[in-house]
C-alpha cells in the first residue's frame, strides 16, 4: 500500500508545472555556475573551494531545499482539501503511513530536480576535472539529496499544522526563509557567537540543517578557515574534519526523523 500510494503521490508532482520549473530551473542553475566557472574547475579541481564549486554548493543547497519545503507543505494541505487523505484513513492506512509516503513522494521528486542538475553539470565537468575529483562530486551529490529528504520532512511538519494552502505556502516560504537566510542573520547580527561562545555555535549546529549541510559539503572541500564559519572551526577543532562530516549529516538525518515524528502527531491529532 505505501509504494502504491507514494508512487500515485511522485507520478501526481511530477505532472505539476511547479516540479517541471523547479528541475529545469536547477538543472540550468547547476549547468550555468559549472560552465562559469570551468576556469576555476580546471585549475583547482574540487580538490579545494573554489568560486564555482561554492557557488554549487549554495545553488544546491537553496533551490531543491525550497522545492521540497513548498511542495511537503502544499501536498499534505492539497491531500486533505481534496478528500484523499480521507480515503486513505477509511482504508485503515495509519498516519504514520500518511506522513511517510507524503514525505516520500515529495522527497523524490526533489531528488529528480538534484539529479537533473548535478548529472548536467558532471557532463560539462567531464575531462575538464582529475577523475578522483569525481568522487568528492558524488560526495557532494549525497550530501545534497541528504539535506533536500530533511526539507521535504520540514515541509510535510509545515502542511500538517497549516489550516489551509495559503497557510502552508506562506508558512512553507517563511521556513525556508528562516533555516536558509534568517537563522545565520540573527545569529551574526545578534554577535551570539561572541557572546555566548560555545552554547551559540551548538545551537547553530543543531538548529539549521541547511548551514550543517552546507559546512559538510564545504569540508568535503577541504574547506578551512573563515569558509567553513564558526560552526566548521569548532567541530574542527573537537573532532577533526572526518568527524565533523559525521556530526553534520546526523544532525540532517535527525531533521529527518524529528519532523517526520511531529508530523505524524499532528496528524493524529488532527484526525482525533
Amino acid at each position: 500500500m505505501m509504494s502504491a500510494v507514494a508512487t500515485f503521490q511522485v507520478r501526481l508532482l511530477l505532472r505539476g508545472r511547479a516540479s517541471t520549473a523547479s528541475l529545469v530551473l536547477f538543472a540550468a542553475a547547476a549547468g550555468l555556475a559549472v560552465a562559469v566557472g570551468l576556469g576555476s574547475f580546471r585549475q583547482v579541481g574540487l580538490g579545494a573551494v573554489g568560486p564555482a564549486a561554492a557557488a554549487l554548493v549554495n545553488l544546491a543547497l537553496l533551490l531543491p531545499t525550497a522545492q521540497a519545503i513548498l511542495l511537503g507543505a502544499l501536498t499534505v494541505t492539497d491531500d486533505r482539501e481534496s478528500g484523499f487523505r480521507a480515503v486513505l484513513v477509511a482504508r485503515g492506512v495509519g498516519s504514520g503511513t500518511i506522513v511517510a509516503t507524503t514525505w516520500l513522494a515529495v522527497t523524490l521528486a526533489t531528488w529528480l530536480s538534484l539529479l537533473a542538475g548535478f548529472g548536467l553539470a558532471a557532463l560539462i565537468l567531464g575531462g575538464n576535472v582529475p577523475p578522483e575529483d569525481l568522487v568528492v562530486f558524488a560526495a557532494l551529490l549525497g550530501v545534497a539529496l541528504a539535506v533536500a529528504a530533511a526539507a521535504a520532512a520540514v515541509g510535510v511538519v509545515v502542511g500538517s499544522v497549516a489550516a489551509t494552502r495559503v497557510q502552508a505556502a506562506l508558512g512553507g516560504v517563511a521556513t525556508w526563509f528562516a533555516l536558509a537566510i534568517g537563522f545565520d542573520l540573527a545569529i551574526i547580527g545578534l554577535g551570539a557567537f561572541l557572546r555566548f561562545g560555545e552554547a551559540a555555535v551548538l545551537v547553530a549546529i543543531l538548529a539549521d540543517p541547511l548551514t550543517s549541510g552546507r559546512v559538510a559539503a564545504l569540508l568535503l572541500l577541504d574547506a578551512t578557515g573563515g569558509v567553513v564559519g564558526p560552526t566548521g572551526l569548532y567541530l574542527i577543532e573537537r573532532v577533526g574534519r572526518e568527524g565533523s562530516i559525521a556530526v553534520l549529516l546526523a544532525v540532517v538525518v535527525a531533521w529527518t526523523a524529528v519532523p517526520l515524528l511531529v508530523a505524524t502527531a499532528a496528524v493524529d491529532r488532527r484526525e482525533s
